[in-house]
């Protein structure tokens, strides 16, 4: 009897926490980034991001094993053809069977680390980003992601305090922690988030949304940047009082993150003057520059933005983690 291709995808994953579990993260990321171009790591480094990996693989074991591939050597007789269309078709039955969004990621990106290795033929198959955004975006949504039903009733009975932390957020889509991270431009009329966590300092422009440039500078000046890091638990808590109150689901703040995406895409989308300068200050490529005037690929110059505008490196982050359309 031949290796099992769950035991031979479960070693795979074992030796990639042991090349990776002393290894830093971020630094490596950022060494790749300088060498490939593309901020990654290609090992595992934390237990619990391994063990996620392993579960998701031994689910699409068992997928293989219903469908009469249970050994390696079984594995190697499919072809690349054959064995993308039972890729393809794993992930439609996960979004049939209603799992969600994020959970379809942790398969894609399992599979993309475990099995490219297995068979490195479909290693391009698994990365191509159009074709993994298409596999999760069917998946049910995640609530990670969720905007609230009704954001301005709820910022609206938070205490004053919270109140300002949600109106930041929607106006420059940055995580709670940014907040006191962010230095003030006012005769540029620019911000910048400095020295954040797993990202580049960035720059966000206002010169053409002035109007809120000046609520949100009256918005930070308001931050007791002293006590912020210590009574942030007490914005959360809030936060599901509030949910609570209104009867909607609590998701913590991340809806306030989505609602400025959705915001901004509109904005762009209305102001090609704006994206076009927008492009200019965060360097995009010609190839980025040229999709503005053309209906068909003017998403892409959008992506481009509001990824710099996150702190995201791939202007296919916005896409992958938000769905802003379809």
């Amino acid at each position: 009897m031949g290796n099992m291709v769950r035991t031979v995808l479960r070693n795979i994953l074992d030796d990639l926490y042991d090349l990776g579990k002393d290894i830093d993260r971020e630094e490596l990321e950022k060494q790749m980034q300088d060498i490939t171009g593309t901020k990654q790591s290609y090992f595992i480094h934390s237990l619990t991001t391994k063990d996620r990996y392993e579960r998701a693989m031994m689910r699409f074991c068992d997928y293989l094993e219903d469908h009469g591939i249970k050994e390696e050597e079984h594995l190697n007789k499919t072809t690349t053809k054959q064995l993308e269309q039972i890729i393809n078709n794993y992930f439609k039955w996960l979004a049939d069977k209603g799992v969600s969004e994020n959970t379809i990621k942790i398969h894609i990106v399992a599979m993309s680390k475990s099995l490219a290795i297995l068979r490195p033929d479909i290693r391009y198959f698994l990365l191509n980003n159009e074709r993994r955004v298409n596999w999760w975006i069917d998946g049910k949504a995640s609530k990670k992601g969720d905007s609230y039903a009704n954001p301005e009733k709820i910022r609206e009975m938070l205490k004053e305090k919270h109140r300002i932390i949600a109106e930041i957020q929607v106006l420059t889509g940055v995580l709670v922690r940014e907040i006191t991270k962010i230095s003030i431009n006012n005769e540029k009329y620019e911000i910048t988030i400095n020295n954040t966590n797993e990202r580049r300092n960035r720059t966000l422009y206002f010169q053409y949304r002035q109007e809120k440039f000046e609520k949100l500078i009256e918005l930070i000046n308001k931050i007791d940047k002293e006590n912020y890091e210590k009574n942030l638990k007490k914005y959360y808590q809030d936060l599901w009082r509030v949910c609570k109150v209104t009867e909607q689901s609590y998701n913590a703040s991340y809806p306030f993150r989505y609602e400025y995406i959705q915001k901004r895409f509109q904005e762009l989308m209305k102001n090609k003057e704006e994206l076009k300068f927008l492009l200019e200050k965060y360097n995009a490529s010609d190839e980025i520059k040229n999709c503005v005037n053309n209906e068909e690929k003017v998403y892409k110059a959008i992506d481009f933005v509001i990824a710099r505008e996150l702190g995201y490196d791939s202007f296919e982050t916005p896409r992958y983690y938000y769905r802003y359309y379809k």
